[in-house]
């Protein structure tokens, strides 16, 4: 068996399926001759008959009706492999539509550039938004994945976690409450909050987090891009509560600060959303394989451990 063939394996198949070696070779664009010895060495190597001659034509031999089923077997795995080997060259040239909810910009990139070194024919197209209107492409097909944090609920998605998505509050390195050990909430009391729109991820986890501890803030500042919050924040403006992704260059270099408020990190959890009951492409399939397998690994190379501590999940 060791020196079985697939050509030896279509070749048996068509000389059983036609009862005949003359017919198997016109076929299989072969000699006559060429299709006995390939036939012969088969027998050879596995110690036994698979044909026998009735009349003119051929019969199988019990041996060979047995392997006639599993040669079939392998021949159907085979162009199933075939099969999707094309359709995977096809993909490359395909177009994937990606949303990512705002605070994702910051670790879409990083999962894109090594996704595109697997898949370089893959056209990648890009939107970002806040949740609520993200919830809307995905609603309208007009996207193929989202990278988000919850899911909704009102939907059918596939929702799958890969990751998780540190929240916590941030201040200028020279804020009072900066060099703290330990921040409770009613410290924040007299702190201008700087917050999210309506509709953003992040502003309903902090809110959430706020219901929890009893705390309403006396006064919020509302923003639309976590960029303008983090460049107010650097500016002495007030404190925030943003994704520790969102902020990992700004605290590496120092120019801004994570404040130790008690509950904190809230852990949420990047999830990788697509419409349910739907075939999906295999661009998204690829994407989707490369994500869940690679995604936290590349993420905690990049932003350490933070994620993994202890504390407040929602």
């Amino acid at each position: 068996m060791k020196n079985l063939s697939f050509r030896q394996l279509r070749i048996f198949e068509s000389a059983a399926r036609l009862s005949s070696f003359a017919r198997a070779a016109a076929e299989m664009h072969l000699s006559a001759p060429a299709i006995s010895m390939q036939m012969k060495d088969l027998e050879e190597g596995l110690g036994m008959p698979l044909f026998a001659k009735r009349g003119r034509g051929l019969v199988l031999t019990s041996a060979g009706e047995y392997f006639l089923v599993y040669a079939r077997r392998v021949l159907i795995a085979l162009k199933e492999t075939e099969d999707m080997m094309l359709k995977l060259k096809g993909m490359e040239i395909g177009t994937l539509n990606i949303g990512l909810v705002s605070t994702a910009k910051y670790i879409a990139p990083h999962l894109l550039a090594r996704f595109r070194l697997e898949h370089p024919g893959i056209k990648l197209v890009i939107h970002v938004r806040n949740r609520d209107q993200l919830i809307g492409l995905l609603r309208e097909a007009a996207i193929d994945v989202a990278i988000m944090g919850k899911p909704p609920k009102d939907l059918d998605v596939r929702a799958e976690a890969f990751a998780n998505n540190p929240h916590a509050f941030i201040c200028s390195p020279d804020h009072p409450l900066a060099q703290e050990r330990t921040v409770n909430l009613a410290q924040l009391d007299s702190e201008e909050i700087l917050i999210r729109e309506q509709g953003s991820g992040t502003r309903t986890v902090m809110e959430n987090f706020f219901e929890v501890g009893r705390f309403r803030p006396l006064s919020t500042l509302e923003m639309s891009t976590t960029e303008t919050i983090k460049q107010a924040v650097m500016a002495g403006l007030g404190i925030s509560f943003v994704s520790l992704h969102a902020v990992g260059l700004e605290t590496k270099h120092g120019v801004l600060r994570i404040l130790a408020v008690e509950g904190t990190p809230v852990i949420r959890v990047w999830h990788l959303v697509s419409r349910g009951g739907r075939p999906a492409s295999l661009a998204a399939e690829a994407f989707r394989y490369f994500v869940l397998e690679q995604g936290n690994a590349l993420l905690q190379d990049l932003f350490g451990a933070e994620s993994e501590r202890q504390s407040t999940h929602f």
